[in-house]
């Protein structure tokens, strides 16, 4: 997992272009679609739910409709509230109709989980099942993506890695929760996270913390530090006001 020199690199100044950025990138190694929700029911009880498709090339290439495919993918679900946290972890291998993501109409889906929307990512309906769990829940934001670091380029370590990344941190949320037979009615906020890369960690990281932070303010902030074997981690995030205007954060800012 150390060798990435056949997969496509990454530019500084490439303008990411959407909607087709909201797709899968064939030529990098690893990327990922990753949504985190807080969440209220009508008692105040609190609630979370995630779902993240992860999609691995064993080797650069298109999808192909066949086993020959070079894509692996995973899916990770959660669901935390009154009564513990509980979550699912599905595996799949690419080519073969199991899992994928389409840019336009947007849809990611690995088995019977689902993020689906239209032109653009701006509604989403977000669907996963687990052991005596299940969320089904209504995204949607008007507000403008947040492009981290330079214009999306987002540096990890100083020394040449970086992947490209985005996020939208608006999406008010409705929809239901279900725990063991009982569904609830929730509503609340959500952030999706969209980043991809084709390099591993530099020599001496020994991988990274992130934190993704819905403030009472309105504004939004997301921190990531990526530790080091020896001497200070690498930090960075992105300041985000209430009204949108982002500002990249860097080291001890």
């Amino acid at each position: 997992g150390q060798q990435a020199s056949a997969f496509q690199l990454l530019t500084p100044g490439h303008e990411l272009q959407f909607p087709r950025d909201h797709g899968a990138h064939d030529g990098f190694r690893i990327e990922w679609w990753y949504v985190t929700a807080n969440l209220q029911d009508a008692q105040g009880r609190q609630w979370g739910a995630q779902w993240t498709l992860f999609r691995s090339a064993l080797r650069p290439g298109a999808e192909s409709a066949d086993w020959n495919s070079p894509n692996l993918w995973m899916g990770h679900a959660a669901l935390t509230g009154p009564g513990g946290h509980q979550s699912s972890e599905v595996l799949a291998r690419g080519g073969i109709g199991q899992a994928g993501v389409e840019a336009q109409p947007f849809r990611a889906w690995i088995d019977d989980w689902s993020l689906q929307g239209g032109n653009g990512i701006g509604q989403l309906q977000m669907k996963a099942t687990g052991r005596d769990f299940r969320f089904d829940l209504h995204l949607v934001s008007e507000r403008p993506l947040v492009l981290h670091g330079a214009k999306g380029y987002s540096e990890k370590s100083g020394k040449g890695q970086a992947s490209y990344y985005y996020s939208q941190p608006f999406y008010q949320v409705s929809g239901e929760v279900e725990r063991d037979g009982q569904r609830v009615a929730v509503t609340g906020q959500a952030w999706l996270d969209r980043e991809w890369s084709s390099q591993p960690l530099a020599a001496g990281q020994s991988g990274w913390d992130w934190f993704s932070l819905h403030l009472d303010s309105g504004a939004k902030v997301m921190l990531f530090q990526v530790r080091e074997a020896h001497g200070d981690a690498y930090k960075a995030g992105t300041w985000v006001s209430a009204d949108g205007k982002t500002q990249a954060l860097q080291g001890a800012q």
